[in-house]
């Protein structure tokens, strides 16, 4: 393994902490990081001491599109419309990749670093709710990753199973930009 490899693999666990601090929050479950790898990108145990498997996908623009984006038209963040594309984008890809891996309990956790979950979530609605069903994972959820270097912590929207749908947000009332 290469140092840059190594160094990817740090940057995930450190992402991979904070999702599994704002799973326990909402949803009361702890998860314990037991290893890294690539098929999934981590395993966990559940609090049961069943196994299963983390795959973090980050969901955003390529860099060009980002910066011509925010040149051209002043804006920061890629659009709701293009984050919910993204999103069952990463999913099928993620689904067909997964299928040949020995480890079946996988939590899919989509990483937005290019838009705000406080704005998807008002698209995401309960109208979608049926749309994640049909694929293999036992979990997904979208992550907000946009605001962590402010307030240290990630926000949630689970996409499934049913039981996890919805915005968890975290309301820590000590929770202020920049400690």
């Amino acid at each position: 393994m290469s140092d840059q490899d190594i160094g990817k693999k740090m940057v995930e666990e450190s992402e991979l902490e904070y999702f599994i601090d704002a799973y326990e929050y909402s949803t009361g479950h702890r998860l314990i990081l037991m290893r890294a790898g690539e098929k999934p990108d981590f395993l966990c145990k559940r609090d049961n001491g069943s196994i299963v498997g983390i795959e973090l996908t980050k969901v955003m623009r390529d860099p060009e599109t980002a910066q011509a984006d925010r040149i051209l038209k002043r804006q920061d963040y890629m659009s709701d419309t293009d984050a919910i594309n993204f999103v069952y984008e990463a999913i099928a890809k993620k689904a067909e990749k997964i299928a040949n891996w020995s480890t079946k309990d996988i939590i899919l956790v989509l990483q937005l670093t290019d838009c705000q979950l406080s704005v998807l979530r008002i698209v995401l609605g309960n109208s979608l709710k049926k749309d994640f069903v049909s694929y293999s994972f036992s979990e997904i959820w979208i992550a907000d990753y946009t605001g962590l270097d402010a307030y240290g912590d990630i926000e949630l929207f689970g996409l499934y199973p049913s039981k996890c749908w919805g915005y968890h947000q975290r309301h820590n009332p000590q929770r202020k930009p920049y400690g």
